[in-house]
């Protein structure tokens, strides 16, 4: 290291030698990603739990109910592929109406996130266990769904349900 390296360097309002300054500042973005996808990771959760425990009572000023607080003003919701008519529900009037034809289909549902997938830059896909109780037939339903996620300005901002692992992996950059 030269001093003129370090002049620089203390001009720029740090004293530090370049060979030191590379692990370091990689370390820390390194620990700053990982903060920013744990902070996406619990977001989701608290969406599920929020939306868990909303029930069709607690509608009465619709988007005012809890699970919207998660979700950005332009959120982008796609319905999960094996469902008739399977489509994309936009801003909070659509994940409203997204919400509302789970409740016509489904008498009781939960949505378990089971795992995170980090993809970087806010995104990430989690795989989620759906239980549920068709409204009327009354069967039992258990299926695995793939969120590929992705989290802008601190608020869920896009929700692409996939049935394929592989698929929701390739859709926010994955692939194995």
């Amino acid at each position: 290291v030269t001093a003129k390296m370090v002049e620089q360097n203390e001009g720029a309002g740090r004293a530090t030698t370049v060979g030191s300054l590379a692990p370091l500042e990689f370390a820390w973005r390194v620990a700053e990603f990982s903060a920013l996808d744990e902070r996406a990771f619990r977001l989701f959760r608290d969406l599920c739990d929020a939306f868990n425990s909303l029930g069709e009572s607690k509608l009465g000023e619709p988007l005012e109910a809890k699970p919207f607080r998660y979700l950005h003003v332009d959120v982008e919701l796609e319905d999960y592929p094996g469902i008739p008519g399977a489509t994309w529900h936009e801003g909070h009037a659509g994940a409203l109406q997204w919400t509302i034809n789970l409740w016509e289909s489904f008498g009781d549902f939960t949505l378990e996130p089971r795992e995170f997938i980090r993809a970087g830059r806010g995104r990430f896909v989690c795989v989620t266990a759906t239980v549920g109780q068709g409204r009327r037939s009354g069967l039992e339903l258990s299926l695995t769904a793939y969120a590929a996620v992705t989290v802008e300005d601190d608020k869920i901002r896009r929700i692409a349900i996939s049935a394929d692992r592989q698929d929701a992996l390739k859709s926010v950059g994955l692939s194995n």
